[in-house]
């Protein structure tokens, strides 16, 4: 999953982005779509099921609130949040525009 943040309808996504849309819910591209093909689209997005969509969320928020302020050295950091049913990795990209959020479940003997 890489995060992009809220839907833009002039976006082209890529297999694996993860969005917030307008609902509030995130949704994940699982097939290829023509910029502007809205999540609604079950047959090319997907929702994000729990608990990955509080990550999300928690995240979106997160990254809402301090966009503006995040660095531009931030490239490969990486965090684990562990919630009650799982952990998971997150790593951050700035190489582009806007940072990447990838979130990964973690499983037993994941962990280095």
């Amino acid at each position: 999953m890489n995060y992009k943040g809220d839907y833009a309808s002039g976006t082209s996504y890529s297999v694996g982005d993860v969005v917030v849309f307008t609902d509030g819910i995130a949704y994940e591209l699982f097939q290829a779509a023509a910029a502007g093909t809205t999540p609604h689209e079950k047959r090319v997005w997907r929702r994000v099921d729990q608990p990955m969509q509080d990550v999300v969320i928690l995240f979106h928020g997160m990254f809402n609130t301090i966009s503006a302020a995040i660095p531009k050295n931030i490239n490969d950091e990486a965090i684990t949040l562990s919630t009650e049913t799982a952990d998971y990795l997150i790593t951050v990209d700035d190489s582009g525009d806007t940072p990447d959020l990838t979130v990964t479940a973690i499983t037993e003997g994941d962990e280095s």
